[in-house]
């Protein structure tokens, strides 16, 4: 490998379905000038090309080289949220230590509230395109949810929560199963020194932000960017908002195994 793909760097998650935080991290790495940050590049473009199915990505290894390419005057240049944690095996064989990544986690029922809105607001799509939606219908395990409160294609509401309990249950344990990194966005949120220990981690210590800079992308952390509603979402407030049907569901479907995992990243359930 040329030492010089070492400045390409990703970070893993779920998606971030219009989580103001996942899209505030990314936004600060973009922030500083030898910095050049993608954000689920590769989540979007499907949805205008139809270059591919939306649960298909590029080929990591190539795709890496395509970043490196077009990073190549930046100190780190990255990807955020295009890839799971699951699927980075060939970059860790490939690169080792040299392309770094680390994973973002969330709090289970944050991540489940915008998880849900995300579909049930349309997905972002524009009015009269539901292509995406439909293609979230489809994969539906709707097996798996026939002894819980009935639904229709219209009630998005509820298949999308069902499903989202499903990816805690199963998608994301498979990530928290992987060998890495697995960082609380809470932490990060709540910690200038836990950014900046982020940064340095990815970027082989080649980029470090200023205190000026730095106060200035901490002072986005509530403000909505262009595009984004001013949504503040509380795991406590979201636990005690559940309706019956909800609570059923998260009972029937989340494992104790799963509830446990989240309990060790510290997360009160």
């Amino acid at each position: 490998m040329d030492d010089f793909d070492s400045h390409v760097f990703y970070v893993t998650s779920q998606g971030y379905a219009g989580d103001h935080w996942y899209s505030w991290f990314c936004k600060s790495l973009n922030a500083h000038p030898e910095m050049f940050v993608y954000i689920a590049n590769e989540g979007s473009r499907p949805k205008y090309f139809d270059e591919r199915s939306r649960s298909e990505r590029p080929d990591l290894l190539k795709f890496t080289k395509f970043i490196s390419d077009v990073g190549r005057t930046y100190e780190a240049t990255g990807d955020c949220y295009s890839y799971r944690a699951h699927k980075m095996q060939p970059l860790v064989k490939e690169y080792g230590d040299k392309v770094r990544w680390v994973n973002l986690v969330r709090h289970p029922y944050v991540w489940l509230f915008f998880y849900t809105r995300w579909r049930a607001t349309n997905m972002r799509m524009g009015s009269g395109k539901t292509k995406p939606l439909e293609h979230e219908w489809n994969i539906v395990e709707h097996e798996l949810y026939k002894n819980l409160r009935p639904y229709t294609k219209d009630d998005v509401h509820i298949w999308a929560f069902y499903r989202g309990l499903t990816f805690l249950n199963h998608h994301m344990m498979k990530d928290l199963s992987i060998e890495t990194k697995h960082i609380k966005l809470e932490d990060i949120i709540a910690s200038k020194d836990s950014f900046q220990e982020v940064v340095s981690y990815l970027t082989h210590d080649r980029v470090a932000f200023d205190e000026e800079l730095l106060d200035r992308v901490y002072s986005w952390r509530y403000e909505p960017f262009r595009g984004e509603e001013k949504v503040y979402v509380n795991a406590d407030n979201e636990k005690e908002s559940y309706e019956d049907w909800q609570l059923e569901a998260i009972d029937k479907i989340v494992s104790q195994e799963a509830q446990e995992r989240f309990r060790e990243l510290g997360y009160a359930l």
